[in-house]
């Protein structure tokens, strides 16, 4: 259990922050700042544990090694996007907006700092906290440890229940894990993108966490499998149909991301990088309703296609049009989460073999030369 990708992410909601996806509001910087104070850590949290082969799996990752990239060194792009944004290298590695996203933020000796790339509870959630889901998620009895196996159904049923009310976003919650990569790899603040930052990553939630960042070794610690396998052996799901599953609702959440953040967009200049965003993804939703139609999907093609007359243009009403329909498309990609367990989805095999696992650059030359 560490990171889906992106990095979860993880994000800060404040106005200023460059990753809220969002609707900004006093109650969400308080969440921010109280998420920052139950996150662990991969070491306090004793991770490793339970997880060795993920833990490896992980520090193998660009995200483990973001900060190293991105944040110790004050230079190049780095300099650039933080000198635009009044933050200095000292600042950088603390409460800063970079660290939202290219590391793990915790309080340590009363200040927030960073103390880790990007890990666990950015993608899985803020883990600590006296009611936090680290040592409930594997405890399978109330009062002495035994194996996972014995665990009886009305236990395992209250201990997920205290995971899901805890912040947990477990693996079969594929819309939660998908929203929580894009919080990081699509961009709204118009003053970094203005400075020359993306705005969006080339990201797609089932080709990146089928790739280098892919880390399912429950049940079988020595083999990384294609899905979780937990996750496999309780529902009898298969790994090319969750695929499936994560291609649609990845594109659902991409949607829903970037017209979050057009719903805040102002600048003329930023706008079009932000609609092309969301453009690309309703396109993509086009093309998966040809092939595997749902009702979920068509129901998002419907509402947004209209919108695209003005989506590249700020109008008065921008708040409002686009964060009805951001909140529109959550909704139909968690029905689709819950509807579809991929069986009936053959028809996208064609559109999600076009789009191999990812690897980072940096993980390729390190670990794939061969």
């Amino acid at each position: 259990m560490f990171v889906c990708l992106l990095l979860q992410i993880v994000v800060s909601t404040f106005s200023e922050e460059m990753y809220a996806t969002e609707s900004v509001a006093a109650t969400n910087v308080e969440s921010k700042q109280e998420k920052i104070k139950k996150i662990m850590g991969v070491t306090n949290a004793d991770c490793k544990k339970c997880h060795p082969s993920e833990v490896a799996t992980w520090m193998k990752t660009v995200h483990a090694q973001s900060p190293d990239m991105r944040l110790y060194k004050f230079e190049g792009n780095t300099k650039k996007y933080a000198t635009a944004m009044g933050i200095t290298s000292a600042s950088l590695l603390a409460d800063s907006m970079c660290a939202d996203c290219h590391a793990t933020k915790a309080v340590r000796d009363g200040k927030v700092k960073v103390i880790s790339g990007v890990s666990c509870e950015s993608c899985h959630g803020a883990a600590g906290g006296k009611d936090g889901w680290l040592n409930r998620h594997q405890s399978y009895h109330a009062s002495m440890p035994i194996p996972r196996a014995e665990e009886t159904a009305e236990h395992r049923e209250a201990r997920l229940k205290h995971c899901d009310e805890a912040g947990m976003i477990r693996s079969s919650n594929l819309y939660g894990l998908s929203k929580a990569c894009m919080k990081c790899h699509i961009i709204g603040n118009e003053k970094l993108i203005a400075a020359g930052h993306k705005s969006a990553s080339a990201f797609d939630f089932a080709s990146w966490s089928s790739g280098e960042l892919k880390h399912n070794f429950l049940v079988d610690k020595t083999k990384n499998a294609d899905a979780p396998t937990l996750w496999m052996e309780r529902t009898g799901g298969t790994a090319e149909n969750r695929k499936r599953v994560k291609f649609v609702v990845g594109t659902l959440t991409q949607l829903e991301a970037a017209l979050r953040q057009r719903a805040d967009a102002t600048n003329p200049a930023v706008i079009p990088q932000i609609a092309g965003t969301a453009a690309a993804a309703n396109a993509k939703l086009s093309q998966i309703n040809a092939f595997a139609p749902t009702p979920e999907v068509q129901k998002v093609t419907t509402l947004i296609t209209p919108l695209l007359g003005t989506l590249f243009v700020p109008q008065p009403s921008d708040k409002t049009t686009y964060s009805q329909a951001a909140d529109q498309v959550a909704e139909q990609a968690k029905l689709f989460a819950k509807n579809h367990n991929g069986a009936k989805l053959a028809g996208l095999d064609t559109m999600i073999n076009q789009l191999p696992p990812h690897f980072s650059q940096q993980y390729k030359e390190k670990y794939l030369k061969n």
